[in-house]
């Protein structure tokens, strides 16, 4: 017949403590191996965490606005116009933690030994370091001061590549919405550092106003990026953006933008 369970219970009981030395190394055994499961999977966790923030920093943004055509031909000729007012209301609002707006094309960057293909990137500083661009980066000389700065910031790598230094000039060209060579003499003031090698040796960073100018685009830019306070959940956002932006202008986010990551 079966035992009462309160019977069954102070047996079990007087069991376990029969052999207390048994019962000890079962009990660390067990909170060990609860220990390393939870240590594991936190570190785990961590790790894709910050390889994801990683990613959408060198997006960047968790948002992103562009001409329909932009992505697939990144050129000058597809650019975007300053912000309506209720796009401005919008990136101003709560719902969104910081934004910015950049040109963003294909250059050719000269020194006296060497040229390179790059990016260009003409920012907004202020803008770039809410984005995730950590001042910290820059191991020589100095970031950007402003939209006007009529210096540039370089990759360690391309610094190397073009054999020059801070303090030198070197020389930007890019095609105008006219298909015309549009090119101008900048100072390197500082060099940055990046996780990943490739960044270092294809961008660039100039003031945005400099580059509009030299580019003749007036006001326009490639892209508008928006950070979100949480990258998990950008759907909600990116539905608003969608709406304030408008049918013209393409909005995804960075679910979209690099499903890979």
């Amino acid at each position: 017949m079966a035992l009462p369970v309160v019977a069954m219970a102070r047996l079990s009981w007087r069991n376990l403590w029969r052999n207390y030395r048994r019962t000890m190394i079962m009990l660390l055994a067990i909170a060990l191996g609860v220990w390393a499961m939870i240590l594991m999977t936190a570190l785990l966790r961590g790790m894709v965490d910050n390889m994801v923030r990683q990613g959408i920093n060198a997006l960047p943004g968790h948002v992103q606005i562009h001409a329909p055509e932009y992505r697939d031909d990144p050129s000058v000729n597809h650019v975007l116009p300053t912000p309506s007012k209720a796009m401005l209301k919008l990136l101003n609002s709560e719902l969104v933690a910081a934004w910015t707006s950049r040109v963003r094309v294909p250059a050719m960057i000269s020194s006296e030994h060497d040229s390179r293909g790059v990016t260009l990137l003409g920012i907004d500083p202020l803008g770039e370091t809410a984005l995730g661009f950590d001042s910290a980066d820059v191991i020589e000389g100095r970031f950007l001061d402003g939209t006007g700065d009529r210096g540039i910031v370089i990759g360690k790598k391309l610094l190397q590549r073009l054999d020059t230094r801070v303090g030198k000039r070197v020389v930007l060209m890019s095609q105008d919405p006219e298909n015309n060579i549009a090119d101008r003499g900048f100072r390197v003031v500082g060099v940055f550092e990046a996780d990943l090698e490739s960044r270092e040796d294809s961008i660039v960073y100039a003031g945005r106003e400099v580059i509009q100018s030299m580019l003749g685009i007036g006001t326009d830019v490639s892209e508008i990026a928006v950070l979100a306070y949480d990258y998990r959940t950008p759907q909600a956002l990116t539905a608003r953006i969608r709406n304030a932006a408008g049918a013209d202008n393409e909005v995804l986010s960075w679910l979209d933008l690099d499903p890979y990551l």
